[in-house]
């Protein structure tokens, strides 16, 4: 591979990562309306769960690995995301999509009942399962660190799975843009930091919450993004260094 594909292959994936990171902080936090239906089952969001379903597939310890306590492997999870999307990528079956997600979101994500799913970390890995712990104090400091603030910071918990798709989102964007722009040194710093973020605050809870989404999600249109996303978390952690790496050597 020449000098020009590599530059042309790195690209695309972070330009992937920053999407699907994009992707997903719309899904998990409640954005899913006529306009960014079209776009989250269009043609960009099929091809980067395409890219996601080969990564998964060329690696051996994550391919077979269930999600949770789910007996869905990785591998079908991402194929159920790519049919999820392929299923409703026209006409009517956007506009269904669109009303069932919006109708699910507060059954699932915002009142307590039978349905209900926890959508932030710290209930996942605290004894006590209660909100604003350390971990959530930790979370805000990556934010802070990297210039961001959470509109509504101290009344609203910043380990809310949609708040860390977007700041992940945002790092990879930076990512991109540093890259696009020469400065790979910089691109590679991001790029661990992320790697040091997904470790202590996504791998920590994100298979459960995609456990839970995926028993609880009836209709399975977050389901599908759920297992995904954990899928996503996954490869993306374990492929970050190694890109930073590239980065470095460049």
């Amino acid at each position: 591979m020449d000098s020009k594909d590599e530059e042309n292959r790195i690209a695309m994936t972070l330009a992937r990562r920053a999407y699907l990171y994009g992707a997903f902080h719309v899904v998990f936090g409640g954005g899913v309306h006529e306009a960014s239906a079209a776009q989250l089952f269009g043609e960009n969001t099929a091809g980067a769960l395409a890219w996601l379903a080969g990564k998964v597939a060329a690696d051996e310890g994550l391919s077979e690995k269930s999600v949770g306590l789910s007996l869905r492997t990785m591998t079908e999870c991402v194929a159920e995301a790519v049919a999820c999307v392929g299923e409703h990528s026209e006409g009517d079956a956007v506009s269904k999509a669109t009303v069932a997600m919006e109708e699910d979101f507060p059954k699932l994500f915002q009142v307590p009942g039978d349905s209900y799913v926890r959508p932030w970390e710290s209930p996942y890995t605290s004894t006590d399962g209660m909100l604003f712990r350390g971990s959530t104090l930790d979370v805000r400091s990556f934010y802070h660190q990297a210039g961001f603030r959470l509109q509504a910071e101290q009344h609203f918990p910043d380990d809310h799975i949609s708040a860390m798709m977007d700041y992940m989102a945002r790092m990879s964007q930076c990512v991109y843009e540093a890259y696009a722009d020469g400065r790979d040194e910089n691109a590679a710093k991001t790029l661990r930091t992320q790697s040091d973020f997904l470790r202590k605050h996504v791998l920590t809870w994100v298979d459960a919450f995609a456990d839970e989404v995926i028993r609880k999600d009836i209709r399975a249109y977050y389901a599908a993004f759920a297992g995904a996303m954990a899928a996503f978390a996954h490869v993306d952690a374990a492929h970050v260094e190694k890109l930073a790496a590239e980065l470095s050597a460049e």
